[in-house]
């Protein structure tokens, strides 16, 4: 299966970025194997579908595969992972300041955001079409500024370790981490080159001053392709892709003839 685009929504809390993901996904899963997933802490991909969605990939309809991410689970599963790589390096004290610092850092932010990093490069190139839901604009920005960081950081540990290496072969020993940082590293870059080159982020607004303007800055800081959508448009002129307003927008039936069109591209 070879991972042909991956649909970011992004934006305002409220103006649709859900609905909008959950419909161009089910459409999509009519052409081929898609992925729906939830980024945004306070999911609703379950309650706009009507279909029970779990924090594990699942199939909820033909060709179409839900999940609603637990970015905290994901940063404790990580964490550990990282841990017992270090178990061969670290004395047992040392280790043990270590867990307990872990567990203050896979609460925070950028924790949350790696592990989700890595989840995402994990799963992806299983389908042909990525719906990404996510949450407001900040929090969008912070991941892909969080992202370009991660991706020079582990690229300069990665350096460290292979020097490390030569050390360990030439006294004969052999550790894990090393191993542990190239694939986190290759995972990362693999995530990076994939959304520049088949990412297309939709900053969806309604025709209101302040969403418009999130949808613009949103537009103009983005790192990967980008285009503003209008949702439950009405009025608004200029070169936007526009949706019109529909008064029932949820469930799947109702979801599958939803007018986005404008969005296939």
């Amino acid at each position: 299966m070879l991972l042909e685009r991956v649909f970011i929504f992004g934006g305002k809390g409220g103006v649709g970025k859900s609905t909008l993901a959950c419909a161009l996904a089910l459409r999509l899963s009519q052409k081929d194997k898609t992925l729906l997933a939830s980024l945004d802490p306070a999911h609703s991909l379950s309650g706009i579908l009507g279909i029970p969605i779990g924090s594990e990939i699942g199939e909820v309809l033909p060709n179409l595969y839900a999940v609603e991410l637990d970015a905290q689970k994901l940063a404790q599963d990580y964490v550990k992972k990282v841990l017992k790589g270090l178990e061969e390096t670290l004395s047992e004290s040392v280790l043990k300041g270590a867990r307990k610092f872990a567990e203050i850092i896979s609460s925070s932010p950028t924790s949350l955001e790696t592990a989700v990093f890595d989840k995402l490069a994990e799963i992806i190139p299983d389908y042909k079409y990525a719906v990404l839901d996510f949450a407001p604009t900040g929090q969008l920005l912070r991941f892909f500024s969080s992202l370009s960081v991660l991706d020079e950081w582990l690229g300069f540990l990665v350096k460290l370790s292979e020097k490390q290496e030569e050390i360990d072969r030439f006294m004969g020993r052999k550790r894990n981490l090393p191993r542990l940082l190239k694939e986190r590293s290759e995972k990362v870059k693999f995530l990076v080159q994939t959304l520049k080159t088949k990412g297309l982020l939709y900053a969806v607004a309604r025709e209101e001053p302040l969403s418009l303007q999130e949808a613009e800055v949103l537009e103009k800081s983005s790192p990967i392709r980008t285009r503003r959508v209008i949702n439950c448009f009405q009025n608004l002129e200029g070169d936007l892709l526009k949706v019109p307003k529909v008064e029932k927008a949820y469930g799947v039936e109702n979801l599958k003839k939803f007018p986005i069109d404008s969005l296939l591209m």
